[in-house]
């Protein structure tokens, strides 16, 4: 599946035949199916960005950004299985409730550089191409990144929800004209906010209104999947919102 500014959604591309190529789902080659984008140049970081993510949605992962300089002209690409869970509460196998837990982090290693040019292109250059600790997504609904959607998607929900539909119907019609990766639990969890907004203006004494996208906005996280940032900084500047500086005193956001 790529993304298509154009239509708003997702169209499936010729990479989508691989898996139906080799259904035993076997890999014999030193990338064990998961081989890295083509280094090399691009207009934009918008552009670099859709072109790994698109590559790594028909090789079975995806890709999020990490450690960014904007300033300097540097960004780094790592896959979104990198990275390791803090356990900030010192839990062991004993004390843990809940047992027996998946983990997506696993502390992949495949990673690569987005340096801009004298010129304002964007060169890729791949400084670890082979992934480390898991296979091959069967699904892109194992990736939250893949499964982002666009503002003028949540203010379809959003106003599908006031209207009465259920989440059932809501979930139909963003697969169909959004992100068909989209899954039961994320319309869920988008109408839970909704609600939650709501009654907090309750808790404040205010009539209850139906959330803007706006709100909306401020409420869910943005988007990691670079395709849908473009849409989502547009959204807040026509909407007035500034980037809220970062709080924590180890970097300097």
């Amino acid at each position: 599946m790529a993304y298509h500014p154009e239509s708003g959604g997702y169209l499936p591309t010729e990479a989508d035949d691989l898996t139906a190529a080799n259904p035993e789902g076997q890999y014999d080659d030193q990338f064990n199916g998961m081989p890295p984008p083509t280094e090399g140049t691009f207009p934009s970081l918008q552009a670099l960005m859709h072109a790994c993510q698109d590559h790594a949605r028909a090789h079975g992962y995806a890709c999020v950004t990490s450690s960014n300089n904007y300033k300097r002209g540097i960004a780094y690409v790592r896959c979104d299985r990198g990275g390791e869970y803090v356990n900030h509460w010192k839990l062991t196998p004993e004390t843990r409730v809940r047992k027996n837990r998946t983990r997506r982090l696993v502390g992949c290693n495949w990673k690569a550089r987005a340096k801009r040019t004298s010129t304002g292109e964007w060169n890729l250059t791949m400084m670890n191409a082979k992934h480390n600790g898991h296979d091959r997504s069967e699904s892109a609904t194992q990736h939250p990144s893949l499964r982002q959607l666009p503002p003028d998607a949540i203010e379809e929900a959003r106003e599908m929800f006031h209207v009465g539909r259920s989440p059932k119907e809501v979930l139909e019609q963003l697969q169909s004209r959004w992100n068909p990766d989209i899954t039961a639990q994320d319309v869920y969890n988008l109408k839970a906010k909704i609600a939650r907004i709501m009654s907090k203006q309750v808790a404040e004494g205010h009539t209850p209104q139906t959330p803007q996208p706006a709100a909306i906005d401020r409420e869910i996280s943005p988007p990691t999947d670079p395709r849908l940032l473009e849409h989502d900084h547009a959204l807040r500047e026509s909407l007035g919102i500034q980037k809220q500086k970062c709080q924590c005193t180890c970097c300097e956001h």
